[in-house]
C-alpha cells in the first residue's frame, strides 16, 4: 500500500513511521504535518490509505477525511485519536474514514486497520476502473444515422423512397440497415425481391434480450449491400409485437451500422411514435395533392405537439412533376416550410416495384433515379438540411384547403410548431 500519515505532532508521527518500517506491504510512507499539506499530498501522490490525526490543523483530522475522499477517488482514510468520545466514532463514519484508533495503539492493531483500509481501496479502485471502462466503451459505441420514413396516407411512396435510400447509401460504402416496421402490412422485402425465411416477429418471440450478432442472424442481406429485418410475414403477428420488443431492437440496431432506415405504417401507433421519437431524421413523404397535404398539416401539427426540432422533419414531395392544377413552390408556402427533395414522376417506378428491383441502381439516367441519388447526398455527409419558412402569400393552394381550415387547425408554420 501506499501510505500517507498527517499527525501534528513530528515526534508521534516519527514513531508511528518507525513502526512501519519493515512491512513487506507498505510501498511508501509520506509524512505530512498539517490539513493543507495533507489534502496537497494526497491529491499529487493518490495514497491508498491516510493514517491522520484528529487534532490536525489549521482544518481538523474529521475535516480534512471529508476534503480528501471527496477529491480522491477510492482512498480509505483512519483516524487516530488520543482519548475519543464516544460521539466522536460517529463523526469518523460520516467523515467517510474506515476507522478510529485511540492512542496508543498496539502496532498489531494498527496494523490491521490499514491493511483492512487497503483492501477497501482496492475494492474501490477496481470498481471505479470497472464503470470507467464501460463509459469509455459506451462512448466509443458508434451510434448510426436514423432516419424514418413517414406518412399518415397511404400510396405516397414510403416504402420506395426507404428501399432507394438504404441502397443508395450502402453505395457509399457505409453501413446500413433498413427495419420494415409496418408490422401488419410492410412489404419492403417483396418491393426488393426478398423472400425471407425469418422476420421482426420470429426475432422478438424467441428472445427478449439479444446483442448485434444474434439481431443480424434474422436479417437478410440484399446484393446491393445493405441488410433488411423484414416485417412479419402474417397480418396477426403484428398484435404479439410489443412496443417494448420494437424499443429493444431499435437500440440493438443502432449500434451496428452507419445509417439506420425505418419504414413505417401510414397511422400513429405507440410503436410508431416510439421509433419516431428515436430517429434523427423523419422524411414525410407525401403526393402533389390536396388529400396529401392536409395530412402534412396534422402531422405537422402533431409532431409539433410533440415538440420535435424543425430540422428532424424533412419533406419529400413525390411525383411533384404531376400537373394537377399545384405547385411544390405552393406548397412550401402553404406549410411555411421548404421541401427537402422532390422526385418525379415516371412509369419506371411501378416496374422496378413489380420486378423487386431498385430504381436507383438498375436505371441510374432516369430523371427519379437522379433525384433519389440527391437525396442520397442529403444524408452522405456530414451536415443535414434543416428547414426554411416561406411567408404565406395566401396562393390558390391556401384558398382550395380552406381558410377556415386553417384558423382551426392553426395556419402556416404556427400550427406545427
Amino acid at each position: 500500500m501506499k501510505l500517507l500519515v498527517a499527525i501534528a505532532s513530528e515526534q508521534v508521527r516519527a514513531a508511528v513511521v518507525r513502526g512501519l518500517q519493515g512491512q513487506p506491504d507498505i510501498e511508501s510512507v509520506i509524512e505530512v504535518g498539517d490539513s493543507e499539506a495533507a489534502v496537497q499530498q494526497a491529491e499529487q501522490a493518490v495514497p491508498d490509505v491516510i493514517l491522520m490525526g484528529v487534532d490536525l490543523k489549521p482544518a481538523d483530522g474529521f475535516e480534512t477525511v471529508r476534503n480528501i475522499v471527496a477529491r480522491v477517488p477510492g482512498v480509505s482514510a483512519v483516524l487516530v485519536a488520543v482519548n475519543p468520545a464516544p460521539a466522536d466514532f460517529r463523526r469518523a463514519l460520516q467523515v467517510g474514514a474506515r476507522d478510529l484508533l485511540e492512542v496508543p495503539v498496539e502496532k498489531k492493531e494498527l496494523l490491521a486497520a490499514l491493511r483492512q483500509a487497503a483492501e477497501v481501496s482496492r475494492g474501490k479502485r477496481s470498481t471505479l476502473q470497472e464503470v470507467a471502462a464501460q463509459l469509455v466503451s459506451r462512448q466509443e459505441t458508434k451510434i448510426a444515422k436514423r432516419i424514418v420514413v413517414f406518412s399518415t396516407k397511404g400510396g405516397t411512396g414510403k416504402t420506395f423512397v426507404a428501399t432507394n435510400l438504404a441502397a443508395g447509401l450502402a453505395q457509399t460504402g457505409a453501413r446500413v440497415a433498413l427495419l420494415d416496421l409496418d408490422l401488419q402490412f410492410g412489404d419492403a422485402a417483396i418491393a426488393l425481391g426478398l423472400v425471407p425465411e425469418r422476420t421482426i416477429y420470429d426475432l422478438v418471440q424467441a428472445y427478449t434480450d439479444y446483442d448485434l450478432t444474434l439481431l443480424e442472424e434474422f436479417m437478410v442481406k440484399h446484393p446491393a449491400g445493405f441488410s433488411v429485418l423484414p416485417a412479419p410475414l402474417y397480418p396477426d403477428e403484428a398484435e404479439r409485437i410489443m412496443t417494448s420488443d420494437v424499443q429493444v431492437v431499435l437500440d440493438v440496431i443502432q449500434t451496428g451500422f452507419d445509417y439506420v432506415i425505418v419504414d413505417t405504417p401510414p397511422f400513429f401507433e405507440e410503436r410508431v411514435l416510439m421509433a419516431l421519437d428515436w430517429a434523427d431524421h423523419v422524411l414525410l413523404v407525401a403526393g402533389l395533392d390536396i388529400p396529401s397535404v392536409k395530412h402534412l398539416k396534422t402531422v405537422f401539427r402533431t409532431m409539433g405537439l410533440m415538440a420535435y426540432p424543425e430540422e428532424k422533419l424533412l419533406i419529400i414531395m413525390n411525383r411533384a412533376d404531376s400537373k394537377v392544377g399545384l405547385e411544390v413552390s405552393e406548397v412550401e408556402k402553404h406549410l411555411g416550410r421548404r421541401v427537402a427533395a422532390t422526385l418525379s414522376s415516371s412509369v419506371e417506378v411501378p416496374r422496378a416495384l413489380n420486378s423487386g428491383e431498385l430504381l436507383l441502381l438498375v436505371k441510374p439516367n432516369t430523371k427519379v433515379a437522379r433525384e433519389l441519388a440527391q437525396l442520397v447526398k442529403l444524408f452522405g455527409g456530414p451536415d443535414h438540411p434543416g428547414t426554411e419558412r416561406p411567408t404565406d402569400s395566401g396562393t390558390g393552394l391556401a384558398r382550395l384547403l380552406g381558410r377556415k381550415n386553417d384558423r382551426n387547425e392553426g395556419s402556416g408554420s404556427n400550427g406545427s410548431q
